[in-house]
């Protein structure tokens, strides 16, 4: 089953549930010939329709996102089209950085270094504004939504900053680690091929994927209708070109 295809997704979950065509279709107020149309793409049902299944169901609203996801010009959600709600609304969460440990991973004095260079006009109170937004993102998404996370970004971004910055840095990511943020460095000199700009990949509760990339003109958000599988396939070889787990922390102490 593709991302796209509702029908297949309708008949697991109907499965699942232990029902006959026959029943379900009564629960849901339609005929049973109707439903397995339905079932095998042979038809859509309208919003309505759906919203009964979903509650005949029991799915609390998933089969009905599954509906909208896939009768929507784009594979994702209008409101999706961004990387702060795709974050709030993954179960996993995938960040491959080329250069920087990833924003929502930073300590608070990594924050501010990358902020104050990267932003010379910012005064130090806005400055400090965003280092406090950013540095509340990761208890916020737990509290939220609580994914599971993966960061990937070469060691290069803890060397080349000052020793007390790295030594906060490191311990920052180690405690990340025991909370069950899974990090993965790729050792000096390596550096993530294939990406020159972050990487955001997401993964739904329908199971539907999206992924966020920066660009110099903004944010841009990719759908199983945009080049989509290359960003995962990039995810996949650049997680088979950084350190395991365990390694990947031992290489963390041995640079504070």
């Amino acid at each position: 089953m593709t991302e796209q295809e509702f029908g297949p997704y309708l008949a697991r979950e109907r499965k699942r549930a232990g029902y006959t065509l026959r029943r379900l279709a009564k629960e849901a107020g339609t005929s049973a010939s109707t439903l397995s149309r339905w079932e095998n793409n042979h038809a859509v049902p309208v919003r309505d329709d759906a919203l009964k299944l979903d509650g005949a169901l029991g799915l609390k609203g998933t089969l009905f996102r599954k509906w909208e996801t896939y009768t929507s010009p784009s594979a994702l959600l209008p409101w999706m089209l961004d990387a702060g709600k795709l974050e709030e609304a993954a179960t996993s969460v995938t960040y491959v950085s080329p250069v920087l440990v990833p924003g929502l991973l930073q300590s608070p004095g990594y924050a501010e270094m990358i902020f104050a260079e990267g932003q010379p006009l910012w005064s130090p109170s806005e400055v400090a504004r965003v280092v406090a937004l950013r540095s509340k993102r990761y208890e916020y998404l737990r509290e939220r939504n609580n994914p599971k996370i993966t960061a990937v970004f070469p060691a290069v971004a803890l060397s080349m900053v000052p020793d007390a910055v790295r030594r906060e840095q490191v311990e920052r990511l180690v405690s990340l680690m025991d909370d069950g943020v899974r990090v993965h460095v790729i050792p000096l000199p390596g550096v993530p091929m294939g990406v020159t700009s972050p990487l955001l990949l997401v993964r739904l509760e329908d199971g539907t994927r999206a992924a966020s990339s920066d660009h110099q003109n903004g944010n841009v958000v990719f759908d199983a209708s945009s080049g989509l599988e290359r960003l995962f396939e990039i995810e996949r070889r650049v997680l088979s070109d950084a350190l395991p787990l365990e390694q990947s922390r031992q290489l963390l102490k041995e640079m504070i």
